[in-house]
């Protein structure tokens, strides 16, 4: 009886084995068609969350923005209420300005965007930004445990563990995240990055590194971007790809990300393997050693609940930077800022149209789309293609992964973004440089 009852037992667990390396198949097959592969439809060739997300706001307009104002509303009154049920007396000022979010979300709907002190530029990449928000956000939520919680990222860091290990001090399976960075936009990219890290996926200084790393441009912005500078968008995604590649196996070595401890958000039976042969085999051996259980359903619902939430607390944010920031840009003391902070830089590497780099400078840490379209469409070839190269491989801006960091339980302080951001531009440059030098004295 024994025997018959092992034999079983043996048979059960190939059952379940069986099933769920078919779900590994289906699952991990949905998440890569719906975030990695382009789709050409109605002229557009992007990925197919894209399609759903620009589809719902194409016809749900007047929901989505009802439903905007909603978050926006709750948003404002949530941290005050909470302030004072705690009895906390001396509230941040800024609580109170936050509901001036309101009325600009308002007047950009629903007004004759009238609002004081703020450009038509702005207007409209306010509308852009709001919508995507509130679409991508929870359609990544959605999809996103097909990626994360069914073998997958084993596989993945089964193959790529040792690369990103020596070169970036990241697990190997933090590719996925990446990829998530480069074919969404950097919210999803970070929902992603602090989802691994609060399953004990990843360390805090692996999380660190990637939204100060690799918190790049994404494929629909270079596309964008490369239009809007009339640059090769082949040519700028290689110069850009190596850039990137050599700035962060340094910054990845040096202050702030080398002070990151190394230590997971919380204890968990899932540790980083390294995997010599038999990838495949061994990486899904890991997925069934350690998979969950949970329904899926179940998954999907707290997944896209936490992307509600971080709207709620995202979007008045986003607004009143973009408000407060497009103020102080139009100062004059802007300029003379700009030319303090980036102009010795472009002297040192000899850059041409020095005022046009320097001010693009201080406009790509507040936002990447408004420092392009304010590049002068008489600056010299080289250096809009050093603009496009910034403006791919910065990874720091306070309308992106500086306004989101605080939904997440990554602790990283302004110092050390603004470090950051001072750290790449300087060496991009002087790759960049190097690498422009190198093509005119021996290619041309």
């Amino acid at each position: 009886m024994e025997v018959v009852s092992k034999r079983h037992e043996k048979e059960e667990n190939v059952d379940s084995d069986f099933i769920d390396i078919l779900k590994l198949i289906i699952y991990s097959s949905i998440g890569i068609f719906v975030f990695f592969i382009p789709i050409k439809l109605n002229g557009q060739s992007i990925t197919l969350i894209y399609h759903i997300a620009y589809k719902l706001q194409s016809d749900l307009r007047p929901f989505l923005q009802i439903c905007i104002i909603v978050y926006a509303i709750i948003g404002c009154l949530k941290p005050i209420l909470e302030n004072k049920k705690k009895k906390i007396i001396q509230s941040n000022i800024f609580l109170y300005i936050r509901m001036f979010s309101i009325l600009i979300i308002v007047n950009v709907f629903y007004g004759k965007n009238t609002i004081m002190f703020l450009d038509d530029d702005i207007l409209l990449l306010i509308d852009e930004l709001v919508l995507n928000v509130a679409t991508v956000l929870p359609l990544s939520a959605i999809f996103i445990t097909f990626l994360l919680d069914y073998g997958f990222l084993d596989i993945v860091e089964s193959y790529f563990h040792n690369t990103m290990k020596k070169n970036f001090k990241l697990s190997g399976k933090t590719i996925v995240n990446i990829l998530i960075y480069i074919c969404t936009d950097c919210f999803c990219g970070m929902f992603v990055t602090n989802k691994l890290y609060k399953t004990g996926k990843i360390r805090y200084n692996e999380a660190c590194i990637i939204i100060l790393d690799f918190s790049i441009m994404s494929i629909p912005m270079v596309s964008y971007m490369s239009k809007e500078l009339n640059v090769d968008k082949i040519d700028i995604i290689i110069v850009s790809t190596i850039t990137l590649i050599i700035t962060n196996m340094i910054l990845s070595r040096i202050y702030p990300l080398s002070k990151k401890k190394k230590s997971y958000c919380m204890k968990t039976n899932y540790r980083e393997t390294i995997h010599k042969s038999d990838k495949l085999k061994n990486g899904i051996k890991k997925y069934l050693k350690n998979k969950n259980n949970k329904n899926i359903i179940k998954t999907i619902i707290d997944n896209l609940e936490e992307a509600i939430s971080v709207i709620i607390n995202l979007i008045p944010e986003l607004v009143m930077i973009l408000y407060l920031g497009n103020i102080i840009l139009n100062s004059d003391i802007i300029l003379e800022l700009s030319k303090y902070i980036f102009y010795p830089l472009t002297e040192i590497f000899k850059i041409a149209d020095k005022g046009e780099i320097s001010l693009f400078g201080i406009n790509l840490f507040y936002n990447g789309i408004i420092g392009i379209e304010n590049v002068s469409n008489y600056t010299q070839y080289s250096t809009k293609f050093l603009i496009g190269t910034l403006a791919v491989t910065s990874c720091t801006s306070l309308s992106s992964n500086m306004v989101y960091i605080k939904n997440t339980d990554i602790s990283i302080t302004k110092k050390e973004f603004l470090v950051s951001y001072t750290q790449r531009i300087i060496t991009i440059v002087f790759i960049y440089s190097i690498m422009y030098y190198f093509y005119r004295g021996y290619m041309m």
